[in-house]
């Protein structure tokens, strides 16, 4: 691929991002009724549940969590919704619907050059939600499924790279330079793109850590911090662990060290596959 081609595909993102032109199709009407219900004080399960009803995929979807062996740990099998959204709780139904949803956008263009790239990246975003909530359910201060959330939401701007780099058919085909460009833009992208979603300052924040953790290590984690180590838990540095459970300061804030590795693995891998199964 001649290098003119990557130069005008990275120099549209420069000016779509300066304009403010980022976006994705908007979330479906049940998540945003879903979010904007939960986030009143008032919100009860009746609520919840008539508004979830309208879908009869999401209802399915949470009976397949509610009776999994990952929230029935007592095995007594639910038969109603409101049932099933009282043992999975606000958080977890508010994620089972942003799960499908984000599924359905990286499956949108199943037919076109991306779609080989565009499963990548989503199979890689369940591990980092996955792992992600594992980090953050070590620590009391941090909510584990909004920690999710952020792993699901994380690569967002790889998904919007990819559908712009359709109309550029020399870059897509060229993986190294789709790679570069996808890490170092991914960031800036995927910010603005959950942004544009309204989600909170924290979340948007947590798309790009390398901006905004705190690197004073006796401050509170916070769901940057949560990213940073799952990010790195994921792709495997594990050559590099023992040198980050002594100085990386995310790492010494969530107490991720050697001994609390084995135990954060079989959460994530428990919530990986819980998640594969249930949106199959």
């Amino acid at each position: 691929m001649e290098r003119n081609d990557q130069f005008r595909f990275v120099s549209l993102l420069a000016l779509e991002l300066e304009n403010g032109d980022i976006s994705l199709p908007s979330l479906p009407d049940v998540v945003l009724k879903i979010r904007k219900m939960l986030a009143r004080d008032n919100c009860n399960v009746a609520q919840v549940s008539q508004a979830v009803s309208v879908d009869p995929v999401l209802v399915s979807r949470l009976f397949v969590f509610a009776n999994s062996a990952f929230y029935n740990r007592a095995n007594v099998r639910i038969e109603t919704l409101d049932g099933a959204i009282s043992r999975l709780g606000f958080d977890v139904v508010r994620n089972t619907a942003m799960s499908m949803a984000m599924k359905q956008l990286y499956g949108s263009d199943k037919h076109n050059g991306s779609a080989t790239h565009q499963r990548a990246v989503w199979a890689r975003g369940m591990k980092l939600s996955s792992m992600a909530y594992a980090v953050a359910a070590r620590h009391k201060t941090l909510n584990k499924e909004t920690a999710y959330l952020c792993g699901l939401m994380h690569e967002v701007g790889k998904l919007y790279i990819l559908t712009k780099a359709v109309d550029f058919p020399d870059f897509l085909g060229d993986p190294g330079s789709l790679k570069s460009v996808m890490q170092e833009w991914n960031p800036q992208i995927s910010k603005s793109i959950i942004e544009s979603w309204g989600f909170p300052e924290n979340v948007i924040e947590s798309a790009d850590p390398a901006t905004y953790v705190n690197n004073n290590s006796d401050s509170e984690p916070d769901l940057a911090d949560v990213m940073v180590v799952a990010r790195l838990l994921v792709d495997g540095h594990t050559g590099k662990l023992e040198k980050l459970f002594e100085e990386d300061p995310s790492f010494l804030k969530l107490a991720i060290d050697e001994a609390a590795v084995s135990d954060t693995m079989l959460t994530y891998r428990n919530k990986l596959v819980s998640m594969q199964q249930s949106l199959a």
